[in-house]
């Protein structure tokens, strides 16, 4: 059966049962090795090594004792110009750390930075101890090579990430060393990532949803090979159109938000997720931060809901009224279920509108909201919907990306094509960067993608809602303080002082 068939709660249970993960940064890569022992009756069986492995996909989560991974989200959402979380009256101020992300003034010391430098180093740190567990176990070399397969596409996963974040990052894979590492310059970390998944990639598991598969690995060298000359220095269009094309066995949903659904497992497009599970209490919360206070009455979910993040201004404009896609986005009147108007505790009616009154003292319905994953009736504050992180639109928008790049304009506007039929839109014959730029805020809004795309496009430093021009430098974030302070031999990423 085809990828992403089974739902793959043990993932969630594995991890249900794991002990909070040390919080490490780069100036300490070690870590405690947790509660299994290998030997030569170990690590055979499949159930088996799922306890060995599942345990490296804990920080796609962002546990460090407590949910973080809206961290991340909070980063890379609101230092794009489709997102922001503006203050509104005494909640969500937090420091002035999100008006800092919206206007690029970030320092070493945000909270947000730090807070994913800390995840996905963790990401890190626990794969090297589960690879240093492998080897010292009395398994054949074969077995331990297709298990330690997954645990280095999984580690170039979290590698890809803080090198798409913070540029020049340590590089560490012997859990042994204890040495502390200073900076890799990150077209030597894009080489160490694809070298990693080429070496792992004929060994990765053909199949395993919420696994690191041999589909998430050609996938994750396709948006390598798109990145490259942002990260390389060097542009990479026909290697990433060659990795796109070894990705198979997936094909777009009739419908985008069946990719988004409660139970949505059987998704036909989604390549790479993190599993979510309600009933071992590891939901899907983040949702629930973009929706108002009253939210919970108007879906008749037993949610709190943070009024947190919402669309920035033009986000709601870029869509063709047409657009099936724009109902992933709630504009207008927030009403109860048998149509009446919810009011806020001031008695103001809850309209969410794309204006937002000001960054530092928004209204409380201002914004549009994201509504792009199922909510379902009777939710609480854990839910089901398994997070996306790639899904087949984004293969065909990569080859589509590199093919304009190429100037084979023709044979990218038939994939674009594609994407936009499903959403009942045609597709002009004379697409150009422009468009595909704003194409691709509309088909992935709310995923993630937009800060990626902006810097490769050369856009990133523009002015836009409540941000002025911006720095080259601020492409990239800074190191964190506390990991520079633990570290002497980090430096600091050019532009940002300690």
């Amino acid at each position: 059966m085809l990828n992403g068939k089974y739902k793959f709660k043990k993932w969630a249970s594995v991890m249900a049962a794991i002990p909070a993960l040390m919080i490490g940064s780069c100036t300490d890569l070690s870590e405690e090795v947790y509660n299994t022992v290998l030997t030569d009756e170990y690590g055979k069986t499949p159930a088996e090594i799922e306890t060995i492995v599942g345990r490296a996909y804990a920080s796609m989560r962002g546990y460090d004792g407590n949910w973080t991974l809206e961290f991340p989200l909070f980063l890379v959402e609101g230092a794009s110009d489709e997102a922001v979380i503006p203050t509104r009256g005494t909640d969500w101020f937090d420091g002035g750390l999100h008006q800092d992300i919206q206007r690029h003034q970030w320092t070493v010391n945000n909270v947000a930075i730090e807070k994913s430098w800390n995840i996905y180093f963790t990401g890190v740190s626990k794969v090297n101890s589960i690879i240093y567990e492998i080897d010292k176990a009395e398994l054949s070399d074969e077995d331990k090579n297709n298990i330690k397969a997954e645990l280095r596409g999984l580690r170039a996963y979290y590698y890809y990430v803080l090198c798409d974040l913070f540029g020049n990052v340590p590089l560490q894979t012997d859990f042994s060393d204890k040495e502390l590492k200073s900076n890799t310059s990150r077209s030597e970390i894009f080489d160490f990532i694809e070298s990693e998944l080429l070496d792992v990639i004929d060994y990765l598991p053909a199949s395993g949803y919420g696994k690191f598969t041999k589909n998430v690995g050609y996938s994750m060298l396709a948006r390598l090979y798109l990145n490259a000359e942002v990260f390389k220095g060097e542009a990479m269009w026909q290697k990433a159109i060659d990795a796109a094309d070894q990705v198979t066995g997936y094909s777009l949903e009739g419908n985008i938000f069946d990719n988004f659904l409660k139970e949505n497992e059987g998704s036909s497009e989604n390549i790479f997720v993190i599993p979510f599970d309600e009933s071992v209490t590891i939901g899907n919360y983040w949702q629930s931060l973009y929706l108002h206070y009253k939210s919970g009455i108007a879906f008749e979910i037993n949610a709190w809901c943070g009024n947190g993040m919402c669309a920035e201004p033009k986000v709601w404009g870029l869509y063709d009224e047409a657009d099936k896609r724009r109902n992933g986005l709630l504009e207008g009147p927030l009403l109860a279920p048998d149509g009446t108007q919810l009011l806020q505790d001031d008695g103001n009616p809850v309209i969410h509108t794309p204006e937002i009154t000001s960054l530092e003292n928004a209204k409380q319905g201002d914004g549009v909201r994201n509504i792009k994953y199922e909510i379902a009736k009777g939710d609480n504050w854990e839910r089901s919907n398994d997070w996306v992180l790639i899904r087949y639109a984004e293969i065909v928008m990569i080859k589509a990306e590199a093919l304009m790049r190429l100037g084979r304009t023709s044979e990218a506007q038939s994939l674009v094509a594609q994407v936009r039929d499903r959403a009942g839109l045609s597709t002009p014959t004379d697409i150009d960067l422009d468009f595909m730029y704003d194409e691709l805020l509309r088909e992935f809004v709310w995923e993630g993608h937009r800060r990626t795309d902006q810097i490769r496009f050369g856009r990133f430093g523009e002015a836009w809602w409540a941000k002025e021009v911006s720095e080259p430098y601020r492409t990239i974030f800074p190191i964190p303080a506390n990991a520079m302070a633990a570290n002497a031999k980090l430096v600091q990423n050019p532009g940002y002082s300690n």
